[in-house]
């Protein structure tokens, strides 16, 4: 029984990479690069980063608290089911701070990220992009 719980330990993280994403990150095409770190993604919509490296302002969008693809990135990216993030935004609001916009669907969020230099959003794994967004890998 050890060994298969030290198997799973060592192979569960493996086995756990191949899962398909259960999102994926947009930006608008004026953002440079094509990989962003978790660490920075969380920081952008916590808002605890406001500028690109090249300077450019970042302006991040969620979809709506009840968007199945939001708790996975909130879970995922920011190490937090959708309400902790709706507690540390009330906190944040009670020191001035503003979340990011929402938006209800992927298509409108496709649209904001689209019509913004500096955005960046998440959208559902299958949901085509058009040309005027493009997908970064989260690494």
């Amino acid at each position: 029984m050890r060994l298969l719980l030290v198997a799973l330990g060592v192979l569960g993280p493996l086995l756990a990479a191949e899962e398909p994403a259960a999102f994926q990150v947009v930006v608008h095409p004026s953002v440079k690069g094509q990989n962003i770190s978790r660490t920075v993604l969380a920081d952008i919509f916590l808002k605890k980063v406001e500028r690109w490296g090249d300077g450019m302002a970042i302006v991040a969008v969620d979809l709506t608290s009840t968007s199945p693809v939001r708790e996975a990135f909130s879970r995922d990216v920011l190490g937090m089911p959708t309400v902790g993030v709706r507690t540390y935004w009330l906190r944040e609001m009670g020191k001035g701070g503003v979340p990011p916009p929402t938006k209800h669907s992927d298509e409108e969020v496709i649209d904001f990220v689209a019509s913004r230099r500096g955005a960046i959003g998440y959208v559902g794994p299958d949901t085509p992009l058009p040309s005027t967004v493009r997908a970064v890998k989260i690494q």
